[in-house]
């Protein structure tokens, strides 16, 4: 269903390319190159869904999130950011700050829609319709993320992305996602942790990892997930991608056997 987004950035070729992907996916787009014209036109519209900078001029992203969650009447509004973050910390600072999720920049045009469309409220109409299968690919390289997702996107699946094991527990919370494809070297929580939190918390959930040549202490951690049974499987990069599609179709069969034994 087209929903209302406002979309406050002051790159201006970082927010036409956004209203054009959203555009072409039948959103209806209003913008503002300021946090304090973007807070007005907010407050004045109420839109479906806010995607913000976090670094603008006249008022910085985060006092345009705190502003609008103090509204009652835009409090209920979901905030999407959208920053280079580099810091573990920023990412709890943005969730602090009244966000409910956020996207790494450069954005990915192959996932920019599915993952804006993420956070949108589903329609009553929509609610009981049945959704496409997800897959979530989770990578802290933003680089292999966009071939993943180019690599899938003829596949009859929505495919979400996160930069991180935090990211990507955010997204699941959110929404229903059959499959998890996850890198196992990333900073902060590796994917074998990120795996094990996902079969205590979403048991019918198949989960993959995605590694490349591995330490042994890192290939020790993806063998001990496999064997405790919080880790499907083990995949090895480098991938190809006729191959990948099929495991990944191999995992959405056996996420659907699951899924019948509830």
């Amino acid at each position: 269903m087209p929903a209302r987004i406002l979309i406050v950035e002051d790159d201006p070729s970082t927010r036409e390319l956004m209203a054009l992907l959203l555009q072409e996916a039948g959103h209806e787009i209003s913008d503002a190159a300021d946090g304090a014209a973007g807070l007005q036109l907010a407050l004045a519209t109420r839109p479906d869904l806010l995607i913000c900078d976090l670094r603008l001029p006249s008022l910085d992203g985060w006092s345009v999130a705190r502003a609008l969650k103090a509204d009652a009447d835009c409090a209920h509004i979901p905030l999407l950011a959208v920053s280079a973050l580099i810091e573990d910390g920023d990412r709890e600072r943005v969730r602090q700050a009244g966000f409910d999720g956020y996207l790494c920049k450069p954005i990915e045009p192959a996932s920019f829609v599915a993952e804006v469309e993420a956070f949108l409220p589903a329609a009553p109409a929509e609610a009981a319709a049945p959704a496409p299968p997800t897959l979530l690919v989770v990578d802290d390289d933003a680089f292999m993320r966009e071939v993943l997702v180019d690599a899938l996107e003829s596949e009859p699946w929505r495919i979400l992305s996160a930069g991180s094991a935090e990211e990507a527990l955010a997204l699941l919370a959110r929404h229903p996602i059959q499959v998890v494809l996850s890198d196992q070297s990333m900073p902060g929580m590796q994917g074998s942790e990120l795996m094990a939190r996902v079969s205590r918390d979403y048991p019918h959930t198949v989960r993959l990892i995605l590694s490349g040549l591995s330490g042994p202490s890192e290939l020790e951690a993806i063998e001990r997930a496999c064997a405790a049974g919080q880790a499907d499987r083990h995949l090895v990069k480098p991938w190809a991608a006729g191959a990948l599609r099929e495991d990944l179709r191999a995992a959405f069969q056996l996420q659907r056997r699951r899924a019948a034994t509830r």
